[in-house]
């Protein structure tokens, strides 16, 4: 099984001002999904998906990027960068999606 994980970037949470900088990132509210390479029997892919937050480092002033020059590959790197335990999280969806293909558990009507 081969899962393909794709990042969603939802919103930023920023301070208006940190020193000379406006508009200064410090929390990212992020989304990861998980597709994998098998179809269910309708030729559907099995899909996992999970959300969450993550402080980001303050940034450096030589090396700032304007908030308007942001980039969904920018903030991306920054929570690959973080102290998030990215493959854990990755790990977690590989699960859901081992379940919905072969489900250890179910519900069953009474035997009454």
């Amino acid at each position: 099984m081969a899962n393909t994980y794709t990042w969603t970037i939802n919103a930023l949470d920023i301070h208006t001002s940190v020193g000379s900088l406006a508009n200064v990132v410090y929390n990212v509210h992020w989304g990861m999904t998980a597709t994998s390479d098998q179809n269910d029997e309708e030729g559907n892919p099995y899909i996992a998906s999970t959300i969450g937050t993550q402080t980001v480092s303050a940034p450096d002033e030589a090396d700032f990027t304007d908030f308007e020059s942001l980039t969904q590959e920018i903030v991306e790197s920054w929570l690959e960068s973080s102290q998030m335990e990215v493959d854990q999280i990755k790990a977690g969806l590989d699960v859901q999606i081992q379940e919905q293909i072969t489900p250890s558990t179910e519900t069953k009507d009474v035997p009454w």
